[in-house]
C-alpha cells in the first residue's frame, strides 16, 4: 500500500548573491572569499588565457593577481570606510581588473598590439578575414581534414585567430555571459562599440567556419 502522506522537503539554503558575498568578505569573512573564488575562477582564467593566448604563464599569474585585488579592496575599505565606494557588480569588477592587468602587461612589454588598440569596428575591412581563414586552413587543411577535434575545439581555434579587440568582447559576452553594459565597461568602450565588435566577431567566426561545416563528407 502506497504512502499517501505528503513528503517533507528539506530546504537547501540559497547561495547569497555576489554583492552580499563581497560585503561579507570585506567585513572579514574569509569563507565568503572562497565562495566568490569558486564562482568566478574558471571564467576569469578562461578570459585571461584567451586574450593572452601567447603567454599562458603570464595569464595564470594575472589570474592570481586579479583575486589578490579583492584583499586590497578589503584593506581600502578598512582604511577609509567613510569614503569607500562599494563595488556594484562583482563579476564586472573582476573582469575589469583582469582586463587592466592584461593591458598593463602589454604596455610593460611594449607590444605593438594592445587589447585597446582601435575600436574593432570603425576600421573593419572584410579583407581582415583573409589571414584568419588562411591560418585556419593551415591548421585543418583545405580538404576538410578536421582531425578528431569537435566543433567546440574548432571554434576555440577560430576565436584565437580573431583580432584582440574582437576576441576580448566575444569571450566576455558569449563565453562568460556578461551583459553588453558590463562588456563595454570591461573593454573600455561604449555599449554601441561593444555590440558592433561582438557582431563583427560573430560574423568573422561564422564565415571562417561555414566553409568547413557545409562540405559533404
Amino acid at each position: 500500500m502506497s504512502d499517501s502522506r505528503p513528503h517533507t522537503r528539506i530546504a537547501t539554503p540559497a547561495t547569497p548573491p555576489d554583492e552580499i558575498l563581497l560585503e561579507q568578505f570585506l567585513s572579514g569573512d574569509d569563507a565568503a572569499y572562497t565562495v566568490l573564488y569558486e564562482r568566478f575562477d574558471a571564467s576569469v582564467l578562461t578570459y585571461l588565457r584567451t586574450i593572452l593566448k601567447d603567454d599562458l604563464d603570464v595569464a595564470d599569474d594575472l589570474f592570481q593577481e586579479t583575486f589578490v585585488r579583492l584583499f586590497r579592496e578589503r584593506k581600502r575599505r578598512a582604511d577609509a570606510p567613510d569614503v569607500y565606494a562599494p563595488v556594484k557588480n562583482v563579476r564586472g569588477w573582476l573582469f575589469r581588473v583582469a582586463h587592466n592587468l592584461a593591458i598593463s602587461h602589454h604596455r610593460s612589454r611594449r607590444q605593438s598590439v594592445s587589447l585597446s588598440d582601435g575600436d574593432g569596428d570603425a576600421h573593419w575591412d572584410e579583407r581582415l578575414l583573409v589571414p584568419i581563414e588562411e591560418s585556419f586552413a593551415q591548421i585543418y587543411g583545405e580538404e576538410n581534414e578536421m582531425r578528431s577535434e569537435s566543433l567546440h575545439d574548432q571554434l576555440r581555434v577560430a576565436i584565437d585567430l580573431l583580432p584582440p579587440a574582437l576576441r576580448e568582447v566575444y569571450v566576455l559576452r558569449e563565453i562568460n555571459g556578461l551583459e553588453y553594459d558590463q562588456v563595454a565597461t570591461v573593454a573600455g568602450c561604449t555599449q554601441e562599440a561593444a555590440r558592433m565588435r561582438i557582431s563583427r566577431a560573430r560574423r568573422a567566426l561564422r564565415k571562417v567556419l561555414e566553409r568547413y561545416l557545409e562540405r559533404p563528407e
